[in-house]
């Protein structure tokens, strides 16, 4: 027996203990090289995850070995599967992928789309005819829709009413929500009953530059969503099937990924910052030494979810955990820089920063309490390399700022005052 193979036995051992307390697991042979930015099970054996090294990954025994179905240049941010055979991914690249035969074959559909979806942050499939896509986190909005099981696409233009769209759930094929920005830089949750035709605005945050980055049912009744902010954690909750929303302060404002197994228990994690479990409905929350990175909590059942970031980790049981996990990932951290100078600054702050991978980049000045005051850089799909340009921030009154970035990888801030 090889060293891999002792290992997962070693850890299959840990997990059994483990789930008789009914804590999350990492899975040790989970797809490594990048984020996993999304994770879908179609039942407790089979599973797909696309990561952020242009890579899809599928399991058919609930998490334990993983095999590699499709690799290109590019990041994936999507994945969900109507049954065993028919399914699809969104990058962040102008790729929307189908498949047929579980995810062993794929076709890249966004260049028979207009105009070509750049990005494909979130997908949902309520029937066999009708599937719904939406993007991109960073504008502009859009919703494609199918109604002939993904053989054609219709692409409906979102920027009355969105800025930014990242998230989808649909409870029946004319009936769902998307979530995303506002126009004015709030965070927002959308809902139509006329299959797209019309959208009703059912949630706006009360600050600007956040989104409502994922959305959950956990049960008919309740909902919840998370909030990713540069200042200040909050998340929401519905307890009416998503019909009113409220917001509750949360642990840590970059959150992506949120994920409850009733409407006690709960958890969340960010890109950068660690991972929360609640068991009062998120009134009170505990910090986890477990894993990174998270963007997708996908449950089955109150009993069995599964998690993307770092890596793929899994949970069983309904009670709360009450260690701490074998197999903590250190945050994927692929290198990124930034600098500002001067600091303070009087007219202009230069800057500097290094990409090491090809990306999507957004840069905003806000205010020390995290409100948005104005766009200064926005480029699609960077070449790896040094940059460098200078914000102008003369019209600043004078006082404490810092310098928001969001990308494809995640949310990052420098702190700057003006003179």
């Amino acid at each position: 027996m090889n060293m891999k193979h002792l290992l997962l036995v070693f850890f299959s051992l840990i997990g059994f203990s483990l789930n008789a307390q009914s804590e999350w697991q990492y899975l040790p042979d989970s797809p490594t090289g990048g984020r996993i930015d999304d994770v879908f099970f179609l039942n407790e054996q089979r599973g797909w995850c696309a990561t952020s090294d242009g890579r899809i990954w599928k399991t058919t025994d609930g998490g334990i070995t993983w095999a590699l179905k499709y690799s290109s240049n590019g990041y994936f941010r999507s994945i969900e599967f109507l049954d065993e055979n028919i399914g699809y991914a969104g990058s962040l690249d102008s790729k929307f992928l189908r498949t047929t035969d579980g995810g062993d074959t794929w076709t890249n559909l966004a260049p028979s789309i207009t105009p070509i979806p750049k990005a494909v942050c979130g997908i949902a499939i309520p029937s066999a005819e009708v599937a719904y896509a939406v993007g991109q986190w960073d504008n502009p909005a859009f919703v494609l829709k199918t109604t002939d099981g993904g053989l054609s696409w219709t692409r409906q233009e979102m920027g009355n009413q969105a800025l930014a769209l990242v998230d989808v759930f649909f409870t029946h094929p004319d009936t769902g929500f998307v979530t995303g920005q506002g126009p004015s830089g709030k965070a927002i949750i959308l809902y139509t009953t006329d299959g797209g035709q019309s959208w009703t605005k059912k949630f706006q945050s009360e600050s600007n530059g956040q989104y409502v980055w994922k959305i959950q049912r956990v049960t008919p009744e309740f909902w919840v969503g998370s909030i990713q902010t540069f200042n200040g954690g909050k998340f929401v909750k519905s307890f009416d099937g998503g019909q009113s929303w409220a917001e509750f302060t949360a642990p840590i404002p970059d959150m992506q990924g949120i994920g409850f197994s009733t409407p006690e228990h709960g958890w969340v994690g960010g890109y950068i910052s660690g991972f929360y479990e609640t068991t009062d409905g998120g009134d009170t929350w505990e910090f986890k030494q477990f894993g990174a990175n998270f963007n997708r909590f996908y449950f089955l059942n109150s009993n069995l979810a599964y998690a993307s970031g770092a890596a793929v980790y899994k949970f069983t049981g309904g009670a709360a955990s009450g260690t701490s996990q074998p197999g903590v990932e250190k945050p994927y951290d692929d290198g990124f820089s930034l600098k500002l100078s001067p600091n303070p600054a009087r007219q202009f702050v230069e800057v500097q920063f290094e990409l090491p991978v090809r990306d999507n980049i957004r840069m905003g000045i806000y205010r020390a309490d995290g409100s948005f005051v104005q766009e200064v850089y926005h480029e699609w799909q960077l070449a790896p390399g040094s940059y460098s340009f200078k914000a102008d921030c003369s019209a600043l009154k004078p006082g404490a700022y810092f310098l928001g970035v969001q990308r494809n990888h995640g949310l990052y801030s420098r702190p700057f005052s003006k003179l």
